[in-house]
């Protein structure tokens, strides 16, 4: 069976076919925040577990609680709850940028370092990695997944960051011709081989201290080529 096929006979006929919530007292209220938290919760523990594809509304029901109109309320439907679950990653992820976006007194060697260490020690995470391997594994599977992952994640982060580089840039403090190439490059320098030796190896994750040096190093060896010309003095 198809997943396109599994996803139309796990659908009811009257959920929203894009897979957006619909948002009113029953869905955005505590108690329904709280029912979605549930079911967000239940999903990634059984796409961890059995898979996306072996994974049903059925059982997702069966550990959160509540109903399939509860769930296609929230979500819509399979593909709508672990698009959710890649929103959920992404926006934690980015967190970690806000601290210097907000605050210019913030160096970009401050900021950038503690983008730097939040993200990966986020990427390092058991929950995170084993959402990338239900990916790597079944992306084939279900395509529109796959590449939701990279919208939600990867090319959101880069433009994030591109903007702090580019407000950077602008205030004076880095020169950087090209923000969106430059926050690639800077992600590619801090995370490395850290993602896919985690995948790998997945119990060989470096030490907290190891892994604030190979941060701090990176940060350093992006900056000496970002770095603005000093102005001399007279």
């Amino acid at each position: 069976m198809t997943s396109s096929h599994k996803a139309r006979t796990d659908t009811a006929p009257d959920s929203p076919a894009n897979g957006t919530a619909i948002c009113g007292p029953a869905t955005c209220g505590p108690r329904g925040m709280a029912r979605r938290q549930a079911i967000l919760t239940a999903a990634r523990r059984l796409f961890i577990e059995k898979g996306f594809e072996k994974t049903t509304l059925s059982d997702i029901i069966a550990v959160a609680g509540g109903s399939r109109a509860t769930l296609y309320e929230h979500f819509g439907d399979k593909e709508g709850l672990f698009r959710a679950i890649m929103e959920e990653d992404n926006a934690m992820i980015l967190s970690g940028l806000a601290p210097a976006q907000g605050d210019e007194r913030v160096t970009p060697e401050a900021g950038l370092t503690a983008f730097a260490l939040h993200l990966v020690k986020a990427l390092l995470n058991e929950e995170t990695t084993a959402t990338v391997r239900i990916l790597i594994a079944e992306g084939d599977r279900v395509p529109d997944i796959a590449e939701a992952f990279f919208r939600i994640g990867p090319e959101n982060a880069i433009v994030r960051l591109a903007e702090y580089l580019r407000r950077l840039s602008d205030r004076g403090d880095l020169r950087i011709d090209d923000p969106a190439a430059a926050a690639q490059a800077f992600l590619g320098m801090v995370t490395g081989n850290l993602v896919i030796r985690r995948l790998i190896l997945p119990q060989s994750a470096p030490a907290i201290p190891d892994l604030d040096r190979y941060v701090r190093q990176a940060v350093r060896l992006f900056l000496n080529g970002a770095r603005a010309p000093e102005t001399t003095r007279d």
